[in-house]
């Protein structure tokens, strides 16, 4: 159902996905890796997927939200007119594929934090009226809403870890999943094309170590909010996403100085102070991770080949918006290595400046 329903998109486009690449190696099996496996495996491309597993990549770690409008100034998304459709598309014919439900369509409480940030949106209200359900007066129900909120619409979050994991029992029972490490030596001399989708262990060193990067950390709290009934996403400096039953995954925030895969106090302080700014309810905390997001581009992720293996390529910097950028980008991808079609330059990762050829 799922492979018919992307063709269907594909003639629409005026792309016959007639043309096949050879043998493809996809190192990593975060949302890049996963996203980029599912639109060969439409295309009917031989590929593998390499996965040494036992990391705690972003990818693992990830809240998986996906909204409309982000950040302080209320903003809309980067391209999101694009990649969030594709991305809810996407994920409901996944589910359709393992028999698995994974994705969440549900809207985005922002709240105000004052009379002037009202104001602020009531100044930019026109340019975010295609976003905007309804506008609130105030919020109570044990949520700190004062002032007031917007509702986003078309937003909704997945569940990562479960995707991820239904997606390798698939393609691990039908032979396409190597749990296994691949070393420098071999992608490099490797004949076949092979794909680098290995998130922010893929940055700062290795075959792509010179392209500018700048990874950052971020934690998060599963929390158990008794009496809290709100089941959209509570945002404002910082996101709790209902679970069900009380429970909430809280977090926000980038740290960029430690980049050590572990939780650490200070994150888990920051966090509970975005769970006390958003609910007046106590709250136990059950559970505290963290994980390094790959930045390559600002919020703008990469893909294309290295500047000296033209069978190398990369998929990466995915950041903190990966789940609804990874199918759309995993598309144009796959487009490119299938058809031939020319990859964007907003994408194209030969676009970035580059540290001097001396680079290692």
């Amino acid at each position: 159902m799922g492979g018919s329903q992307w063709r269907a998109e594909r003639e629409t486009q005026g792309d016959s996905g007639v043309s096949k690449p050879d043998d493809i190696l996809i190192v990593g099996q975060g949302l890049a890796g996963t996203c980029l496996a599912w639109r060969l495996w439409d295309r009917g491309v031989k590929f593998r997927i390499a996965e040494k597993g036992g990391r705690r990549g972003s990818s693992i770690v990830a809240a998986g939200m996906m909204s409309p409008v982000t950040g302080r100034a209320m903003n809309p998304t980067w391209q999101v007119d694009r990649y969030l459709p594709e991305a809810m598309r996407f994920y409901q014919t996944i589910e359709k594929i393992v028999g698995e439900n994974f994705l969440h369509e549900v809207p985005v409480l922002r709240l105000f934090s004052s009379e002037k940030e009202r104001g602020k949106f009531e100044d930019r209200k026109g340019k975010l009226e295609q976003w905007t359900a309804e506008v609130l007066d105030r919020v109570g129900g044990g949520v700190h809403g004062e002032f007031g909120g917007v509702v986003w619409k078309g937003a909704g979050w997945l569940k990562t870890q479960r995707f991820l994991s239904a997606s390798k029992g698939y393609f691990r029972e039908h032979g396409l999943y190597e749990g296994r490490e691949v070393s420098a030596e071999e992608f490099m001399v490797r004949k076949g094309t092979t794909i680098l989708c290995k998130g922010a262990a893929g940055l700062g060193k290795g075959a792509f170590g010179y392209l500018p990067e700048r990874r950052a950390k971020g934690e998060i709290l599963t929390v158990k909010v008794p009496g809290l009934a709100e089941d959209r996403i509570l945002s404002r400096n910082g996101w709790m996403i209902p679970r069900g039953g009380g429970l909430f995954r809280a977090g926000s925030g980038y740290e960029w100085n430690d980049l050590t895969p572990e939780p650490t106090t200070a994150g888990r302080e920051k966090v509970e102070e975005i769970v006390r700014s958003l609910t007046s309810l106590d709250y136990e905390v059950l559970d505290h991770m963290a994980g390094i997001r790959p930045i390559v581009r600002s919020s703008q992720p990469v893909i294309g080949w290295h500047r000296e293996n033209e069978n190398l390529g990369i998929f990466n910097g995915l950041g903190s918006k990966g789940v609804m950028y990874a199918p759309g980008v995993a598309r144009a991808l796959t487009e490119h290595l299938c058809s031939g079609s020319a990859l964007s330059d907003e994408l194209d990762v030969a676009g970035l400046d580059v540290e001097d050829e001396g680079a290692a």
